[in-house]
């Protein structure tokens, strides 16, 4: 019975860190779509500089290096996003239920019952994961069923 309740503690456990991972993702994505959005800015404040320039003054250096130099600073803001982004993602629970390391009489008897439900779980997994998930008509990103919106994309699925 206590070993109902770890597993049910362990899957609650695996449960809210994928909860806390995707919240953790979904906020680098938005900081990173923030920047890109910076990065345009600049762009446009840069076209339009040097088109007023161009056709009033003539075009200047200084202006362009100083427009330059913060679009590659948020350019480096976006690469660091990208990689927290890619760390999230590869961020893998573990589980905190201890290891059962004594007992030698019953540690066959463990073996033998542990894989057993293994065995019958990893022929229906794919079959349960095929029934559980879909794939966002946009950008292809898999998803469970009940989900309405990509995660990636924002498009309604």
């Amino acid at each position: 019975m206590s070993d109902f309740f770890g597993k049910l503690k362990n899957s609650a456990g695996k449960v809210a860190f994928e909860a806390d991972k995707m919240t953790r993702q979904n906020r680098a994505k938005g900081d990173l779509e923030k920047i890109k959005s910076l990065i345009q800015a600049q762009y446009l404040k840069l076209g339009e500089l040097y088109y007023n320039q161009r056709e009033t003054l003539g075009v200047t250096g200084s202006a362009y290096d100083e427009i330059c130099q913060e679009i590659m600073n948020l350019e480096q803001q976006v690469d660091s996003k990208n990689d927290d982004i890619q760390r999230i993602s590869a961020d893998i629970y573990t589980s905190q239920l201890p290891q059962p390391t004594a007992q030698p009489v019953s540690a066959p008897a463990q073996s033998q019952s542990t894989p057993a439900p293994t065995q019958s779980t990893s022929p229906s997994a794919p079959v349960a994961a095929a029934a559980t998930t879909k794939f966002c008509p946009n950008c292809g990103k898999e998803m469970p069923v009940s989900t309405k919106f990509c995660p990636d994309c924002g498009t309604k699925v």
